[in-house]
């Protein structure tokens, strides 16, 4: 048994506009209101940004400053060091490290143990 042909209906003037104005609908759910243009940045307000940003040529030498000033900083451990040399030729030094020792034997003749002091 042969299937019988749907015969398609020629398509009208009104039909044609019935599904342009579907699709126009559509479409206009998602364009864009005149308020959401309203809120977007304008030519004048990317300019000013871009004259507040920083270039990556002052950028470079920014973070060369700032490996300059890194790297002649002194650390904790260099100022330990100098304080402790500069302790060491105190003319106070030869009589603190007699109290250290005769603390020490005290400590150790009394059973106290010692405590670590900073030195």
């Amino acid at each position: 048994m042969a299937k019988p042909k749907i015969k398609k209906k020629p398509m009208t003037l009104e039909d044609f506009a019935g599904a342009v104005h579907k699709d126009y609908l559509a479409i206009s759910k998602d364009m864009a209101t005149k308020a959401d243009l309203d809120r977007c940045a304008t030519k004048d307000d990317l300019y000013a940004l871009s004259q507040k940003m920083v270039t990556r040529e002052e950028f470079r030498e920014l973070r060369s400053d700032v490996k300059m000033i890194t790297d002649t900083m002194v650390t904790k451990a260099d100022l330990a060091n100098t304080l402790g040399e500069e302790l060491a030729k105190s003319e106070y030094a030869h009589q603190l490290e007699e109290i250290r020792n005769r603390v020490n034997a005290l400590e150790s003749k009394l059973g106290i143990k010692p405590i670590h002091r900073a030195s």
